[in-house]
């Protein structure tokens, strides 16, 4: 799917009217896990409920995890939750905790699912969601390594088929100010890699990623976090919304050029048939080696409860938008947009009385949808020129349906981001 649209804006912020048209989820296949008695008993979570290492193998003993009696005063985890520190880390996949598996595995049309790791009918978008919280509320779990120092709790998950094959990353974080969460993804910068010129999409300016989408939370309840993956067929375009407590907090992408381009994940061959992305139909949870070990963590770490996770297929949804926004510094603009997903081509214009700054998509590769109980939220994700300037962008939308005023934020790759809220005129993102 390309699109078409050209959007004016000032220094600062671009005021565009939208009418967005993007995937909705059917056909779901999902697990919900709170890990309770009598499925649960508490104890060592291998081999319980289909929670095991690579294709069924036992999870390594030595890693600091259990299923917990609920002591810590958190209502909303039940009786019992699955607790996990890095008092043990390394560098390994297969030995760590896997999710129960879903019959229908998630990822592009191409994508490899490794024949054993994960079936079904192929699916195009994922979700996943948990809470987490600290076993120790009233401070910041801090251990001493012997050769990197003081080293906090840390816990890391991603969408995986079975074998550590990731396709995202959230880490979980204990600071000084409280809980934060870390979300990366592998960009392919220019010179894009090709399947003529693979190595070019894991150059030294290739590479991943890792931003905060949340810090300073705090350590005395649990915290939500939300995925959603759409899996769109060819490179540099997937796209992952981040939420945390229920808010928006982060669109960014896969690690699908990952495995297209780098020899070191088995791709950059230059054959089509092994430059592919990966599949996904679990989560793998982790204590990885660099991000420090706390033994004195051990017993404690994070809760983990309320996880589920579903694959579905997307389906057309339309938008209009006719509308004035204000950004942070007040400034007004108008636009018109229509589109719908399951065209070839829309197109969107916007005149920025202010400045005359001139921000013209050549491209739309993407134009994804994702929902929960107070919004809707569009992102779409292509090229186009700033000043004249070719750069890559970001869209993300969120209708609240009235409740709220509709937030627009447009991501640019020469360093601008846009950040404004609706005043006037209508949105509508279904």
């Amino acid at each position: 799917m390309r699109r078409h649209f050209v959007r004016s804006i000032t220094s600062i912020f671009a005021a565009i009217a939208l009418t967005l048209s993007s995937p909705t989820v059917a056909n779901a296949d999902s697990r919900a896990i709170n890990f309770e008695f009598p499925t649960y008993h508490t104890g060592s979570i291998d081999g319980q409920d289909g929670w095991a290492g690579t294709l069924g193998s036992p999870i390594n003993p030595a890693i600091d995890q259990a299923v917990v009696t609920n002591t810590y005063g958190y209502s909303s985890f039940g009786g019992q939750s699955w607790r996990i520190s890095n008092a043990y880390t390394d560098g390994a996949f297969g030995d760590w905790p896997f999710s129960p598996s879903l019959v229908n595995e998630a990822g592009e049309t191409a994508a490899q699912n490794g024949v054993v790791y994960s079936g079904g009918t192929r699916q195009n978008h994922f979700e996943v969601q948990w809470d987490f919280a600290s076993t120790v509320p009233t401070t910041e779990q801090m251990g001493t390594d012997p050769l990197t120092g003081l080293d906090p709790l840390q816990v890391s998950t991603a969408p995986d088929r079975g074998d550590g094959a990731r396709m995202s990353f959230i880490k979980m974080r204990d600071t000084s100010t409280g809980l934060a969460i870390d979300f990366a993804d592998y960009q392919d910068q220019k010179p894009y890699g090709s399947e003529s010129n693979p190595s070019a999409g894991c150059g030294p300016e290739d590479g991943f990623v890792t931003t905060t989408v949340a810090k300073n939370l705090d350590r005395t309840r649990p915290h939500t976090v939300k995925l959603t993956i759409d899996f769109i067929d060819g490179p540099r375009n997937d796209v992952v919304n981040v939420y945390v407590d229920g808010k928006f907090r982060h669109t960014g992408g896969t690690w699908e050029d990952y495995y297209r381009w780098c020899h070191e994940s088995g791709g950059g061959t230059g054959n089509p048939a092994f430059d592919q992305s990966r599949t996904v139909d679990s989560m793998i949870f982790q204590a990885r080696s660099g991000g420090g070990t706390c033994g004195t963590c051990r017993g404690f770490g994070f809760l983990i409860d309320n996880l589920s996770y579903v694959s579905s297929q997307s389906e057309c949804h339309n938008g209009d938008g006719d509308a004035d926004f204000e950004d942070q510094d007040g400034h007004k603009h108008h636009g018109h947009f229509h589109g719908n997903s399951c065209e070839t081509q829309d197109n969107d214009e916007s005149d920025d009385d202010d400045q005359g700054r001139h921000f013209e998509s050549t491209s739309v590769d993407s134009s994804t949808f994702a929902s929960d109980s107070s919004s809707e939220t569009l992102t779409m994700v292509g090229t186009g020129l700033d000043g004249g300037l070719p750069v890559a962008f970001t869209l993300v939308v969120i209708d609240y349906g009235g409740a709220a005023p509709a937030v627009y934020n447009l991501v640019l790759s020469d360093g601008r981001t846009i950040v404004a809220t609706l005043v006037s005129g209508t949105v509508s993102v279904k």
